[in-house]
C-alpha cells in the first residue's frame, strides 16, 4: 500500500486522508454499535451500523479511484509485502514502545494483533500460491488447444454474446420487452375467473330461485338478465377501482423510493449492495455491480424499486383492461343460466339452465387449468364443484320461498 508524501499530488494526498478518515469513521461507528447493544439500546446500534456500512461504501471508493485495487493477484502479492512488514518491523516496535511507556494493555492488543497478522499472513500466502499455480495450468491448458492443427473449439453459449445486429439478439431483445406484458396479461385470469364464475353462479341461482318459487318465464327472463346487468356493473367498477387503489399506492412507493435515492444515496447504495449479496454474489461482486447500477439514476431508481419492494417501475396494473376483463366475463358466464329460458320453461328450463351452468364451470375450470398449467380435469372439477354448492342453494331458496 502507497503512503502519502511529498511527492504525490494533493488530490492524491486528499483521497487517501479521506481513505484514513472512513476507515476511522468505520471503526469507531462499529464499536460504538457494540457498546450501544452492551448497554441494551439495539435502536442506537442499528444507526451506528448503517452509518457505518455507508462509510464503507465511501472508503472503498476513494481506494478505488486511488488505484490501489488492481487485479487479484497484484492485491494479495501486495498484502503479503504489507502483512510481513507489520510482523516484522512495525508491531515489534509498537510493543517494545508500549512497554517502555508502562502500558501493558496497548502492548496486549498490539502482541494479540501481531499474532493474528501470522495467521493472516499464512493464509493470504497461501492464496497466493494456488491462484500462481492456477493460473499458470490455465496457460498451459490453452497453449495446446490454441496451437493444435485441425482441433476446432467450439465456442461456449453461454460466454459468447452476439452483437446487436444479430438476429438471435434482436428476438431476446423482443422476447425481453414483451414478457412481463405477456405475464401481466395472463395475470388477468383472476379476473377472468372471478367474473366468469361469479356471473355463472349468481345468475343460476337467482334464476333457479326465482323459477322454482313459480314465477312465469318472462319473470325468470327479467329478473336473470336484471341481475346480470346490475352484475356487470358492479363486478367492473369494483374492478376498477381495486386496481386503481393498487396502481396509486405502487406510485406512492415508487416516489417514496426515488426521494431516499435522492436524500440519503450512501445507505441506498449500501442497500443494493446487500440485495446483491443476497442473491449469491460476494461483496466486492456486489459492490461492483451496485456501482455500476448507482451511475445511472433512472436506473438506480428502476433497481431498488423491483429489487426492494418487488414492484414493477413500468406499472402493470391497468384498472381500465381490469374492469373490462372482469365485466366481460361476468356477463358471458351470466348469460349462460338465462339462456334456457328463452326456449322452454318449467322443469326442464330449471334442469337444462343448471346443467349449462355446470358445464360451463367445468369448461372454464379447464381453461383456468391449461393457462396455469395445473391438470385441467382437476381444475374443471374444483369450479365445478363450487358451482354445484352453490347452484343447491339456489334451488332451495326457491323451494322456502
Amino acid at each position: 500500500m502507497r503512503n502519502p508524501d511529498s511527492t504525490i499530488s494533493k488530490t492524491d494526498r486528499n483521497l487517501w486522508n479521506a481513505i484514513v478518515s472512513e476507515a476511522m469513521a468505520h471503526l469507531k461507528y462499529s464499536a460504538y454499535a457494540h457498546k450501544a447493544l452492551e448497554e441494551g439500546y439495539p435502536e442506537v446500534a442499528q444507526v451506528f451500523q448503517e452509518v457505518a456500512g455507508a462509510e464503507t461504501i465511501h472508503g472503498m471508493n476513494h481506494l478505488r479511484v486511488s488505484g490501489e485495487v488492481r487485479s487479484s493477484i497484484e492485491n494479495l502479492r501486495n498484502v503479503v509485502t504489507g502483512e510481513s512488514k507489520e510482523i516484522s518491523t512495525m508491531y515489534p516496535r509498537m510493543v517494545k514502545d508500549a512497554l517502555d511507556d508502562g502500558r501493558m494493555d496497548a502492548a496486549d492488543t498490539f502482541t494479540l494483533a501481531m499474532d493474528r497478522e501470522r495467521h493472516h499472513l499464512e493464509v493470504f500466502s497461501k492464496a497466493l500460491e494456488e491462484l500462481e499455480a492456477r493460473q499458470g495450468r490455465e496457460t498451459e491448458a490453452a497453449a495446446p488447444a490454441d496451437q493444435g492443427a485441425g482441433t476446432v473449439r467450439r465456442p461456449d453459449p453461454l460466454q459468447v454474446v452476439e452483437p446487436e445486429t444479430s438476429p438471435t439478439y434482436a428476438r431476446a431483445r423482443q422476447e425481453v420487452e414483451g414478457e412481463r406484458w405477456r405475464v401481466a396479461a395472463a395475470g388477468r385470469i383472476r379476473e377472468v375467473v372471478f367474473g366468469a364464475q361469479d356471473g355463472l353462479v349468481s345468475t343460476v341461482a337467482l334464476v333457479t330461485g326465482v323459477a322454482v318459487a313459480g314465477a312465469d318465464n318472462p319473470i325468470v327472463l327479467v329478473a336473470g338478465l336484471a341481475g346480470a346487468l346490475a352484475g356487470v356493473i358492479s363486478m367492473g367498477t369494483g374492478a376498477y377501482l381495486g386496481s386503481r387503489a393498487e396502481q396509486d399506492v405502487q406510485r406512492a412507493e415508487i416516489e417514496k423510493e426515488a426521494a431516499e435515492l435522492a436524500e440519503h444515496p450512501a445507505e441506498e447504495l449500501a442497500e443494493l449492495v446487500v440485495l446483491y449479496q443476497r442473491e449469491g454474489l460476494s461483496f466486492e461482486e456486489a459492490k461492483g455491480v451496485a456501482e455500476h447500477i448507482a451511475a445511472d439514476k433512472d436506473l438506480w431508481l428502476t433497481t431498488m424499486v423491483e429489487k426492494e419492494l418487488g414492484l414493477s417501475y413500468e406499472g402493470t396494473v391497468n384498472p381500465i383492461k381490469d374492469a373490462l376483463a372482469m365485466g366481460a366475463a361476468f356477463i358471458a358466464g351470466a348469460i349462460v343460466p338465462v339462456l334456457p329460458y328463452f326456449f322452454t320453461g318449467g322443469s326442464l328450463a330449471i334442469t337444462a339452465s343448471v346443467a349449462a351452468t355446470l358445464t360451463g364451470l367445468f369448461v372454464l375450470g379447464i381453461g383456468k387449468g391449461r393457462i396455469v398449467r395445473q391438470s385441467p380435469v382437476l381444475q374443471g372439477l374444483e369450479v365445478l364443484s363450487i358451482g354445484a354448492v352453490s347452484a343447491g342453494a339456489g334451488f332451495g331458496l326457491g323451494l322456502i320461498v
